[in-house]
């Protein structure tokens, strides 16, 4: 098989259900009992583009866990022997490094993260941004995040940048590509550990050529809960999903962002200008005409832009896969 060829990922599910997906014609993916693993290769322009990672990275740990304001209480030495709180260094601005998410279906709750925000023990952890109103009993991942260093920036060009967004208060975070690695906007080294959020993208611009880059990790297989923000600049958002397309229509957008509220897709030319934009409409999307919008397809790794939001809100994406 090659890149070129389209394929279907198979998963055995319930009391014996078949599932198939059709992925991207550039992802590989493969099923050793589970998680589904996969590749995929995206291409960036020379310009500027919107794009979003695919994939999440393996578990660290899954079970149930106990809710109790910033702190999270797991099975008597679920974590011992690991070391899952921020980046330490003096240097240079620390960040997590890994996250939990609520997977069980049953919660309210279920797709939303926290940060791991310092060092845990054996049976618990602590986190800064537990959503309002979690609390109790949950079954919960941990993972490491996706970062700057997975955008595989050693088939970027030295120049070629990324920004982050999806900030409440209207911030940017700009890194720039240099000799593999990244750099801050002053120069600084040592920035491959930003993470990227499940569910959000960078805006990228790329320098002297178009790139070729190659995204890894595990299918995801439940759903994703990614804040989009009124004070926010942008919110640039996309499915953790690597499939070839995926239609916004049946993605729980329009019933998550609002009546009034848009999302707006960008050329994938390079020139980074919008290309189409749809409302959210009595929980459907519409065009710019008011038509309803049954079909709105945009490939996997192309991320969008929700805006004209008129308070901020949880954009619930269904899973890639069934779990």
């Amino acid at each position: 098989m090659t890149n070129k060829e389209n394929y279907l990922v198979s998963r055995m599910v319930g009391c014996g259900a078949l599932i198939l997906l059709s992925l991207n014609s550039l992802v590989s993916a493969q099923t050793v009992s589970t998680p589904v693993v996969g590749f995929q290769k995206v291409t960036l322009p020379l310009g500027g583009a919107a794009f979003a990672p695919t994939f999440v990275k393996v578990n660290t740990f899954s079970g149930p866990a106990t809710i109790s304001g910033s702190t999270v209480t797991l099975a008597a030495n679920a974590l011992a022997g690991q070391s899952l709180g921020p980046t330490g260094f003096s240097d240079r601005s620390n960040f997590p490094r890994y996250y939990a998410e609520v997977i069980n279906t049953n919660s309210s709750f279920c797709g939303f993260n926290f940060d791991i925000t310092s060092a845990n023990g054996a049976s618990s952890f602590q986190s800064a941004n537990i959503p309002v109103g979690l609390t109790g009993s949950v079954t919960i991942a941990i993972r490491p995040h996706i970062t700057l260093a997975d955008l595989d920036p050693a088939n970027m060009q030295d120049g070629d940048s990324v920004t982050i967004y999806n900030d409440p208060s209207g911030g940017a975070f700009t890194y720039y590509q240099d000799s593999g690695g990244w750099v801050d906007s002053n120069g600084n080294p040592g920035y491959a550990h930003v993470p990227v959020y499940p569910g959000t993208g960078v805006i990228y611009a790329g320098q002297s050529s178009a790139n070729t880059i190659t995204l890894t990790g595990n299918v995801k297989n439940t759903p994703t809960a990614v804040p989009v923000y009124l004070g926010a600049v942008l919110n640039v958002v996309a499915p953790v999903n690597p499939s070839e397309s995926v239609n916004y229509a049946n993605q729980n957008i329009a019933s998550s962002i609002g009546d009034g509220a848009s999302f707006t897709k960008y050329t994938a030319d390079g020139s980074l200008v919008e290309e189409s934009t749809y409302y959210a409409a009595a929980g459907v999307l519409v065009d710019n005409n008011g038509i309803l919008a049954s079909s709105v397809p945009i490939p996997g790794s192309q991320a969008v832009n929700v805006g004209s939001l008129s308070q901020d809100a949880v954009w619930v994406i269904p899973s890639a896969i069934s779990p």
